[in-house]
């Protein structure tokens, strides 16, 4: 994002970031002379610092809030302009041949996702019945189908996959699209990760992890031998079912001004991301996905020639609470090579794509560490087009709130090329299931969604463990 594209709400508030910075590394400076001259440090001093972590915090969300009311912005005019191609009618001219190719993709995409065909197995989706059913749902999330166009049993006959016993009704493709466009702007690892979607009920994917064998050198006319073959595996991700439940009263429902659609698609968006985001981190993987970090418990110190595949590799930090202080001359600062040892520890193939993870309380540890000279280890970048980032040597610096905070035994920082090493499975489809009877005057959406990740190169993310041994 170029500087004269940023709204001056967002310009003000990165140059209010930037000073900010400027102050921490002042505070930070007197309070190292403090430590140094007096061996402690004054209570102003460090109640300072944390009034100026708090304020950079305060101006970052700021921007991530800005930044994404504005990305609100576009998005409901794009879908507002979308719903106005959609209210024209075949006879009124504007109904064009790329709108009409739009709807049968849909029409098939949501045939596919319900029936769990592939999608080139589809023949013949039925255009006019799909459009049907899209306005229809609007009038079941309203009313439940019992006033304006109906759920009628033509309609439920023409996509008889839309219900199912328990009263459910798949999402429209368009809203369904809407959901998970939210949740990947609010998630962060899905961010960082591979997403893949199927219409199974898990994706297997092949796993190589051997190498070819050489017989060494020959000459022209000697006999060559066999050489071993190289073995590929198979990895199972399985999807499980998360599911969010938003509610509204009836009269929120009945007045026509408000877009039912993207309300429910907005409280159905911050939920699961919230949900399945944990999951990706720490989830153990029974009933919910497996976060890379529950590999924790199995992680070693062994390289990847000499680990065996389905561990991943830790680096020790030497010290329980960040890193261990050392002196040289007559400066003392905070030893950083533990993080240079877990750049070393990635194969050079990962590290282009390479960032380290950690929650923000671990950021604000990252952000005082300096070098022998006094040099400050984490550089801003261009936070104008890297959105609000760090960069600690060379590498952006993620932010995950599920991620440990510093502590003894803890992975309180991942690194690595988190699209190589983990992948999240999409199942198609989100299903709503009306309630308006549990908690009157309260209408309920179940809403269902099934998705499944785990850990697939475990060469491609390293861990560092806060501890001695």
């Amino acid at each position: 994002m170029s500087e004269k594209t940023i709204s001056a709400e967002v310009k003000e508030q990165l140059d209010l970031l930037t000073k900010l910075i400027h102050d921490e590394r002042e505070a930070n400076e007197k309070r190292l002379a403090e430590l140094e001259q007096l061996k402690s440090v004054k209570p102003e001093t460090e109640a300072e610092i944390k009034r100026i972590e708090a304020a950079i915090e305060t101006a970052r969300d700021a921007i991530e809030k800005q930044l994404k009311a504005e990305l609100k912005l576009i998005s409901d005019a794009v879908d507002e302009h979308g719903r106005a191609i959609g209210r024209l009618t075949v006879g009124g001219g504007g109904d064009s041949g790329e709108r009409r190719e739009e709807l049968r993709t849909n029409a098939r995409l949501f045939l596919a996702a319900k029936t769990g065909k592939p999608l080139e197995q589809v023949k013949d989706a039925d255009v006019e019945a799909y459009q049907r059913y899209r306005r229809a749902f609007n009038s079941f999330l309203r009313r439940g189908g019992t006033d304006g166009e109906l759920l009628t049993p033509e309609i439920r006959a023409d996509l008889a996959v839309g219900s199912d016993a328990d009263g459910g009704f798949w999402v429209p493709t368009e809203m369904s699209n809407r959901v998970m466009t939210r949740v990947f702007e609010s998630s962060d690892i899905r961010g960082l990760a591979t997403v893949e979607t199927t219409t199974a009920d898990a994706l297997e994917l092949p796993i190589d992890v051997d190498e070819a064998e050489s017989g060494g050198w020959v000459s022209e006319k000697q006999t060559r031998s066999d050489t071993g073959t190289p073995k590929i595996g198979i990895q199972k991700i399985e999807i499980h079912e998360q599911f969010a439940q938003p509610k509204a009263t009836q009269r929120l429902l009945d007045d026509a001004t408000r877009d039912v659609e993207a309300w429910l698609a907005g409280k159905i968006a911050d939920k699961l991301a919230r949900v399945e985001n944990q999951a990706f981190v720490i989830g153990d993987g029974v009933g919910r996905p497996r976060g890379f970090l529950n590999y924790g418990a199995s992680a070693s110190t062994q390289s990847d020639a000499a680990r065996d595949w389905g561990k991943l590799q830790y680096v020790l930090s030497g010290s329980i609470s960040g890193f261990p202080l050392v002196t040289a001359g007559d400066a003392t600062y905070n030893d950083a090579d533990p993080l240079l040892v877990l750049i070393s520890t990635l194969k050079p193939v990962y590290r282009s794509n390479a960032r380290f993870l950690m929650n923000r309380t671990t950021e604000a540890v990252i952000r005082k560490l300096k070098d022998a000279d006094g040099r400050y280890l984490v550089g801003l970048g261009d936070i104008r087009d890297a959105a609000v980032g760090f960069l600690l040597f060379g590498y952006p610096i993620a932010t995950a709130e599920d991620m440990p905070a510093i502590g003894s035994d803890s992975f309180a920082i991942a690194f690595g090329d988190f699209r190589a090493g983990y992948t999240i499975v999409d199942r198609q489809g989100i299903r709503v299931l009306r309630d308006p009877y549990t908690q009157k005057p309260f209408v309920k959406f179940y809403t269902t969604k099934r998705v499944g990740g785990d850990v697939t190169d475990f060469d491609a993310i390293k861990l560092m463990k806060f501890a001695t041994s």
